[in-house]
């Protein structure tokens, strides 16, 4: 079974410091399922195996 997680981009986050709460989440196991963008604002489904 898999859980799932969204990211979302918060408001007047910059892009850097989103990428790098991705790039967090990749470290503890979580692969990135998917994602999009909606007015400047970015969001992303995380997956991983329990």
């Amino acid at each position: 079974m898999n859980n799932y997680r969204f990211l979302k981009q918060k408001a007047f986050e910059k892009i850097d410091k989103f990428e790098k709460r991705v790039n967090e989440a990749t470290g503890q196991g979580w692969k990135i399922h998917g994602f999009t963008s909606d007015h400047g604002s970015i969001t992303v489904l995380l997956e991983r195996e329990r």
